[in-house]
């Protein structure tokens, strides 16, 4: 009987582990501490709705499998930030741009869900615009500056060109190749699914 409640303990612990880190995993994009914030508040609201949920009384267990969900994590969310940045320069995140696009002319125009991703190339001095466009309507509209990231305040990317769209799961990514203080790189920018834009890389 006691091997018989080790066993289930043990499987309620492992139990725990996978479903933290399934809950923690789509959050590794977002940034670093997020998905360790959100499995320990989803942690807490289930052991406070224990009762109600009906859950078996292996609190034990519960807190071991989400202490090894923690620590799985780690190595996870490490795995996908290097494989999204890899040795690029980034992330960038812009800044929202708030003037409206009327008056500039599109350098190149993408279709995407129903609309268009527009780039607006200006002038050297003042960084592209990318701009979500349906029917006319600016939804969202976002200057690649990077001059706006810790350490690249002195840099400037001039204007980008040959974009093409690549679709996946929570987001999707702008290809393009850009122009900036460096000279002429290959950039992605990662778009969210749910709409707006998240940042973007450059290559060296």
């Amino acid at each position: 009987m006691l091997t018989f409640i080790r066993h289930r303990d043990t499987f309620a612990g492992i139990v725990t582990a996978v479903v933290g880190v399934l809950v923690g995993l789509p959050f590794t994009i977002l940034h670093p501490a997020v998905p360790f914030t959100v499995v320990l508040v989803t942690f807490g609201i289930v052991m406070g709705l224990r009762r109600p949920l009906r859950l078996p009384k292996y609190p034990t267990a519960y807190l071991a499998g989400c202490l090894a969900a923690l620590v799985l994590l780690l190595p996870i969310g490490f795995t996908v930030k290097v494989a999204e940045r890899g040795f690029d320069d980034g992330p960038f995140y812009g800044q929202v741009y708030t003037d409206g696009v009327t008056g500039l002319e599109a350098s190149d125009r993408v279709p995407y869900r129903g609309g268009d991703l527009a780039i607006y190339n200006r002038n050297n001095r003042v960084p592209p615009i990318l701009a979500y466009e349906v029917d006319g309507d600016l939804r969202w509209a976002v200057a690649l500056d990077v001059s706006q990231t810790e350490n690249y305040a002195d840099y400037q990317l001039v204007n980008v060109s040959e974009p093409q769209l690549v679709y996946g799961i929570l987001r999707d990514r702008l290809d393009f190749l850009g122009n900036w203080t460096f000279g002429q790189e290959r950039g992605r920018a990662y778009l969210w699914k749910w709409g707006g834009f998240h940042r973007f890389y450059l290559s060296w």
